[in-house]
């Protein structure tokens, strides 16, 4: 097959969507289709121009011209690119699905589309989002050949606007983040993902606070990107609640950087209101490290609470605070136990089975038009 990926931001963009379609790309080249990448010229954060054309580890990506901002663009000329392709995928809910959605009767091509959440990420205008939903998400929907919510959750929220739905969750490359060897270094805490508002690392920083008073060698370390700006006042924040040089900014690092660190981590903490999946949580949960994790539908989807890591109440410092303290004095036994069942957890994300499930998907679009 020759497929499509259409996606908002990709490589050099960091994010767990831009890593989904890398992954989802690696896997399905790995089983003989053809699967480039259409995007946007430019990064959001940065606003940088990109070239037109790029090939980063073996993928072809194509970057398409766009008017408007990252919270709706208009990018037409993927049109353009559709002849040359069996199908098309597209990952998220914006212009590119309703462009294809709406003009389904013009490129006449297969179009799968992957959740990914919606646009429900942020508090930004929800009832404005809503009506758009209900609205003219539900009439691009009618184009889209097979949805394929990447969580319960989603499947959830997409239910009701239409029937056409498949689950299959978000993978991970298990073997590489299962294959570290855990070495803990006590009273170590990390964050990986954006720094943006949703991720609520404001109130990590104040639960953190409260493990500091008790266990003052304790530190976090915060791994992510500075999508909004964020980040000088979270620093400004670290100092006002005398944290100092316990919190540690790494920014965007290496992969291999990353498994170091979680491979020493004593927990993976996330204060997150709201998740569509949760990658580098199950990243973690693959490499034995415990989540201690904000009670959400996507978190709540992969843990059992006290068995394969921890739910808590980051909106409540004390309270978020209290769970951390308890998962920071589990006896080096129970902390094998509770990170064995989280690698067990996280096992059934392997991109191998996620990808194999998505190429069905694929075959049965397809023969279901050639009926």
């Amino acid at each position: 097959m020759r497929i499509l990926q259409v996606v908002r931001q990709y490589l050099p963009s960091t994010g767990g969507m831009e890593t989904y379609v890398a992954n989802l790309c690696r896997q399905l080249s790995e089983r003989g289709h053809t699967s480039d990448v259409a995007t946007l010229d430019y990064l959001f954060k940065s606003g940088k121009r990109l070239p037109a054309y790029e090939e980063i580890d073996g993928i072809r990506i194509m970057r398409l011209p766009s008017a408007g901002n990252a919270r709706y663009f208009l990018a037409p000329r993927l049109l353009d690119l559709l002849p040359r392709y069996d199908l098309i995928h597209v990952h998220g809910v914006d212009f590119f699905i309703d462009l294809l959605g709406t003009f389904k009767g013009v490129h006449n091509k297969p179009v799968v589309l992957s959740t990914h959440g919606g646009f429900f990420h942020t508090s930004w205008f929800p009832s404005l989002k809503t009506v758009y939903f209900r609205t003219i998400t539900r009439h691009s929907l009618g184009g889209v050949d097979r949805i394929i919510a990447v969580s319960p959750r989603d499947a959830e929220l997409f239910a009701s606007v239409t029937d056409n739905i498949t689950i299959v969750e978000n993978g991970i490359d298990y073997q590489t983040f299962a294959a570290m060897e855990k070495n803990v270094e006590k009273q170590s805490l990390v964050y990986v993902g954006r720094i943006s508002k949703n991720k609520r690392v404001d109130r990590l920083l104040d639960a953190f606070s409260q493990i500091r008073e008790v266990k003052p060698g304790a530190r976090l370390t915060i791994i992510g990107p500075d999508w909004e700006g964020l980040q000088a006042g979270l620093k400004e924040r670290a100092a006002r609640l005398g944290l100092g040089s316990s919190v540690i900014f790494a920014g965007v690092i290496p992969q291999m950087d990353l498994l170091e660190v979680l491979a020493s981590a004593h927990l993976f903490v996330s204060a997150s209101e709201y998740e569509g999946f949760g990658l580098s949580a199950v990243e973690a949960m693959a490499s034995s490290t415990i989540p201690v994790l904000n009670r959400n539908d996507a978190f709540e989807n992969l843990i059992d609470d006290g068995v394969n890591g921890f739910i808590t109440e980051f909106d409540n410092k004390n309270v978020a605070g209290h769970t951390l303290l308890t998962a920071l004095s589990l006896s080096d036994k129970r902390l094998q136990e509770i990170g064995a069942a989280a690698r067990a957890t996280a096992s059934r994300f392997d991109w191998r089975q996620v990808a194999w499930s998505i190429e069905k998907i694929y075959d049965q679009v397809l023969s279901i038009r050639e009926i």
